[in-house]
């Protein structure tokens, strides 16, 4: 401590005693010594800062490493991300919490009378595996103690790295154990035993060396784990297509300067269609307006979109709803029916009502309810005001449409013109080719510009889109696995150059030289297995915590793990590893038993 008060005080008496000679050199005419010792005094000067920060650090250091201040400092950001409501302040703060917990034990294990490496093995492994446990626990397992704090999408990042680390930090610590238990494992294999003795020893003799290698490549598996499920679960062509269309099958749309006045008596008339195909028929209007909530404290003008949909639309509509207003439930169709019979009422969809935890919120859509969260599991009724601001009317909102649902009645009393039907939603009847409807329905009506999609098809379209961005994304996922397995075999590689002298000993006690080229490779066996076991055991947890507390907002979504495509990327790290270890492991097995002569 008297070290640490002193330097500082030396760092600021240095530029004073520098400048004090360099002023008695140039009273003796020593220029160039004057000018050196004036650069030394800037240098002291801009070495202050540096002295103080290094100072303050071995200070502190001390005091961290005994536990209690690391403990301090993690349960102090752990409160304030509690204050904050933010998770990732409060999930760092408690892992610091954790590791100061740890550092006091090891603290206390100092004045028992155990081994250094004892010690160490119970403290760092209570870190470990308290890390583990705490990041792998539900989201929302902590809410009755902290309330529901904020998180974004960096948080399955952060928590991808702790995961992975803590596990890799535990076997490193417990290596000698792991050793043993594959030593007991192998015992019945007299050949075998030697082998993999050698092969799992050398690794774990250089843990920090091993410990990174093991980290990167488990690393790497485990996010392209967790891509690869979540892929498959967000997936949208595995989502219930029935409830995502509300029960159409077709959409076609029509110009508004060319209505048509009557689409079932249309269809009646025309030769290439025939009713008893269609088994329901809806149609709406997509409007801009202006809306606020009367009750809310906000009281602007925002610009929406309503969907003026006609009595056959609220009728034969199949969309289920995620909230109710308390009075007219309990089921869709009474809402349904309350619409129809009451027009001032409207249906919104979920991109105007915001989240409690935040996430995505309908990007440039600026109007939000007031009063409700999607989460909630009930509500009363809101009262809201429509304005039409212009007369213009527009249907570029999305296939499957957007906007809240407003009986047409309404709308026609609002508008100071008539509002025809611009979209039209089609049920076909059972066995009916929908993608050859749609083409007659587009012949039918080519004079009133229909353009038609079938729905199934549109959502395999978008679907498609996503699986083509997410395997590019994998894909390059794929490119950081490669170099994984490439760093193991350069590790092989200067392995193969550190061991000469130790490969030359094997083989003069007996070692032949397909012992030690399979020693090689079962060395990287183990370092590969590890990480992949590491790297699907925790991808697994982790993507069905992530798809557990998204299912609170998306209930249709199911966890599902594509195991074909798993075990494709386990087969291809494995076996990649390998054939990047064969020749360093080849070339082990040529070193004759004099090279531990010549390397003595």
């Amino acid at each position: 401590w008297r070290e640490l008060l002193v330097a500082p005080l030396r760092a600021l008496g240095r530029p004073f005693v520098l400048g004090g000679r360099a002023l008695r050199a140039l009273a003796h005419a020593r220029v160039r010594q004057a000018l050196g010792l004036l650069l030394q005094m800037l240098w002291a000067i801009a070495s202050i800062p540096m002295v103080f920060y290094s100072s303050i650090a071995q200070a502190l250091w001390r005091p961290f490493t005994s536990g209690w201040l690391a403990f301090l400092l993690g349960a102090v950001v752990a409160w304030q991300g509690v204050e904050l409501n933010q998770a990732a302040p409060f999930t760092i703060g408690v892992s610091l919490a954790v590791v100061g917990i740890g550092l006091m034990i090891r603290t206390l294990l100092k004045r028992r009378d155990l081994r250094a490496e004892v010690r160490d093995r119970i403290a760092y492994t209570f870190m470990g595996i308290v890390l583990l446990l705490f990041w792998l626990l539900p989201f929302d397992t902590l809410e009755s103690l902290t309330g529901e704090l904020d998180s974004n999408f960096e948080m399955f990042f952060v928590s991808g790295i702790a995961v992975v680390a803590a596990a890799v930090w535990t076997v490193m610590y417990n290596s000698d154990l792991l050793l043993r238990g594959l030593t007991f494992a192998a015992g019945r294999f007299g050949r075998l035993r030697p082998v993999l003795v050698t092969a799992v020893a050398y690794p774990m003799s250089s843990k920090f060396r091993t410990g990174l290698t093991l980290a990167m490549f488990a690393l790497v598996i485990f996010t392209l784990i967790v891509m690869s499920i979540l892929t498959k679960v967000f997936d949208v062509s595995n989502v219930d297509q029935e409830e995502v269309t509300g029960g159409w099958d077709i959409q076609g749309d029509v110009n508004f300067t060319t209505p048509i006045p009557d689409i079932r008596q249309a269809i009646a008339d025309s030769p290439d269609l025939r009713s008893e195909d269609f088994a329901a028929i809806g149609g709406y209007t997509t409007v801009p307006v202006q809306v606020r909530q009367t009750d809310a404290e906000d009281q602007l003008w925002e610009g929406y979109v309503v969907r003026a949909a006609d009595s056959d639309f609220l009728t034969e509509n199949g969309y289920q709803l995620k909230l109710i207003a308390d009075g007219y439930g309990p089921t869709e169709q009474d809402v349904w029916r309350a619409m129809r019979e009451d027009p001032s009422l409207v249906v919104v969809d979920a991109l105007i009502v915001p989240r409690s935890a935040g996430g995505f919120e309908g990007g440039q859509i600026s109007f939000r309810l007031e009063g409700l969260f999607y989460e909630d599991e009930e509500m009363s009724p809101i009262p809201i005001e429509i304005r039409e601001p212009r007369t213009d009317v527009t249907d570029s909102f999305g296939e499957l449409g957007v906007g809240m649902l407003v009986p047409k009645a309404r709308v026609d009393d609002a508008v100071p013109f008539p509002i025809p039907l611009t979209t039209y939603r089609f049920r076909m009847a059972e066995g009916v080719d929908q993608a050859a409807a749609a083409r007659g329905l587009e012949t039918a009506f080519q004079q009133n510009g229909m353009e038609t999609v079938v729905l199934a098809e549109q959502i395999e379209q978008n679907a498609s889109a996503n699986r083509a961005f997410n395997r590019i994304f994998t894909g390059y996922m794929a490119l950081g696995l490669m170099v994984g397995v490439a760093a193991l075999g350069v590790i092989s590689l200067r392995a193969v150059v550190e061991r000469r002298q130790q490969i030359g000993v094997l083989r003069a006690i007996g070692y032949r030289r397909v012992m030690i080229q399979l020693s090689f490779l079962l060395e990287s066996s183990f370092v590969a297995l590890l990480g992949i076991a590491i790297g699907v055991g925790l991808g697994t947890a982790i993507s069905y915590n992530i798809v557990a507390d998204v299912q609170e907002t998306a209930p249709t979504l199911r966890f599902s793990v594509p195991w074909l495509q798993i075990g494709v990327i386990i087969a291809i790290a494995y076996v990649f590893s390998l054939l990047t270890t064969f020749l360093p492991a080849r070339q082990a097995s040529r070193i004759y038993p004099a090279e531990a002569l010549r390397y003595e």
